[in-house]
């Protein structure tokens, strides 16, 4: 090897390994926007980045590189005030498409009044002015409100905006992406990948409506928040153009297929990391279930003691007709408050190291709320899975588990016991479900990098090229209106409209003209 060559190799490494300022926001009061996030950071600090996470989720001793700043008020926000009767999330599942998109905008601008009042906000805002970040990763869900404020006041920082939630097209808006009405419904609405005719023009509606929405709703009312702050703030949208590319949690083997702008990452399964051991108590559970085990969960939103006693009393009593299996089930409360005894064959525990369970050789089946992060995590281990949607993008990823043969779906709404014991009997019954999952977990593993190499090799690619836009679509400098033609559809309509007005007044014209002959004639 020349010394020329190894000059430049030098040169190169130097460049890559070189520190930088990075600021991750996790501003989504929901532990498993955090989790999903987490592995990034740490990898990003441990490959010895100056690492500053700006959350409403901490940790008591982060690893090092790793500098937390707490956003205190945001789980507050989320469930001690009036959004709290908002996001009863067991009643979601009645609630309308049109209904939860105006909930999230909403969503996201609560939050946003509770960031401009966080001391972790103010704390962060208050470093010297010639600081700077070299690059801010954000979770889209959270709206433009709050990172429009950080990227104001750390002006030209390149962004990179992700999200473990399942709304491909929704948040690629940043992007320029686009939603295609025709072939993936809404993240908000329950229906299959192979819509009815019907279900597209209720589809086609709730794509509109949710653009629409984020320009009456959204960012008005965002740029109204930031100028509180700085009364010079441009648009809460104008920091677009520091985007240059997009984590998404998605993978086309497990999820619907959607086209994608070129600078939209995919890096579904983010969150899976080697499983670890279990606990003691866990690990005599699971070892000692001659059967094998089912593990139950809903998630860190929507908890299992907020089920209410007939829903509570149903599963028990499902789980009691089935001795043969060990049940472990994520219940958040003590077990004093069940509406009747624990069967023999359930554990109970306020937590689950979910990821490591699943990955025991002794697992059957899960029971999920069906989020993405867990249906992901099923698939990668191989377990078939039981799902109990309860709002947004659950729906859709059931609805694919289903359609792949990989899962059954029951209503938390209406099931009964006898549902769920049917249900359990029908994927372990035969060897149908766990033959097409471990296919399907087969191809999801196949992948050339982890999700958290890709992850990180596109980080360090910013931090590389960081005035680097070629990757841009000219897209996301269009309004929806332009970028959908509308106005284009719009012009046409009024011509064809015009012609058809013309055409009739002709028509008119020369009839009038033909009977005023005809009554000429018939007098002379």
């Amino acid at each position: 090897m020349g010394t020329a060559t190894v000059l430049s190799l030098v040169l190169v490494l130097a460049g890559v390994s070189q520190a930088a300022n990075i600021l991750f926001m996790s501003g989504v009061p929901s532990p498993s926007h955090y989790i999903w996030l987490r592995p990034l950071m740490y990898e990003m600090g441990r490959r010895g980045h100056n690492v500053t996470v700006l959350s409403a989720d901490i940790e008591k001793q982060p690893p090092a590189n790793v500098t937390y700043i707490h956003l205190e008020n945001f789980y507050s926000t989320m469930y001690n005030t009036s959004m709290r009767q908002k996001l009863n999330f067991f009643d979601m599942a009645n609630e309308s498409p049109a209904k939860m998109l105006k909930l999230f905008d909403e969503f996201g601008l609560n939050l946003c009044e509770a960031a401009i009042k966080s001391e972790g906000l103010h704390f962060l805002l208050g470093y010297p002015t010639d600081f700077k970040f070299d690059l801010f990763l954000s979770d889209f869900m959270i709206g433009p409100c709050v990172p429009a404020i950080i990227m104001h006041r750390f002006k030209g920082v390149p962004y990179i905006p992700t999200t473990p939630y399942n709304a491909p097209s929704t948040a690629a808006t940043v992007l320029g992406a686009y939603a295609y009405s025709g072939l993936v419904p809404n993240h908000v609405f329950d229906a299959p990948e192979s819509m009815s005719f019907m279900q597209r023009v209720k589809n086609f509606y709730y794509d509109l409506y949710e653009m629409i929405l984020h320009d009456t709703l959204m960012h008005p009312e965002a740029d109204r928040i930031v100028r509180k702050l700085y009364p010079d703030a441009p648009p809460s949208n104008s920091f677009y153009k520091n985007v240059r590319l997009s984590l998404a949690n998605i993978n086309p083997i497990i999820q619907y297929k959607e086209p994608l702008m070129p600078n939209m990452i995919p890096v579904g399964g983010l969150q899976i990391l080697p499983p670890k051991g279990l606990p003691e108590d866990l690990r005599n559970v699971v070892e000692g279930a001659k059967n094998g085990f089912i593990l139950f969960s809903l998630g860190s939103n929507a908890r299992s003691d907020l089920l209410g006693p007939e829903r509570i009393r149903n599963i028990l009593t499902a789980m009691e007709r089935l001795p043969q299996y060990q049940f472990l089930w994520k219940f958040e409360s003590d077990e004093s408050k069940l509406p009747m005894a624990v069967p023999k064959n359930v554990f109970i525990r306020a937590w689950m190291p979910q990821n490591d369970l699943l990955a025991h050789p002794n697992v059957k089946l899960f029971i999920t709320h069906s989020g993405l992060l867990s249906t992901q995590e099923a698939i990668w281990h191989g377990v078939p899975i039981i799902g109990f949607p309860v709002f947004a993008d659950q729906f859709r990823n059931i609805n694919y588990c289903v359609e792949a043969g990989i899962g059954k779906r029951l209503s938390i709404q209406h099931f009964q016991a006898d549902e769920l014991v049917q249900a359990v009997r029908e994927v372990l019954g035969s060897d149908r479900y766990s033959a097409r999952m471990k296919r399907i977990s087969r191809l999801f593993r196949d992948q050339k990098e982890t999700p958290l190499e890709r992850a990180v090799w596109w980080c360090e690619w910013v931090l590389r090229n960081p005035d680097a836009d070629l990757l841009q679509s000219r897209a996301m400098y269009m309004s929806w209106y332009q970028k959908y033609s509308y106005d284009v559809l719009t012009f046409y309509l009024a011509v064809i409209l015009a012609l058809v007005a013309l055409a009739w007044k002709l028509l008119s014209i020369v009839k009038h003209s033909l009977l005023a002959s005809s009554t000429k004639s018939k007098v002379e």
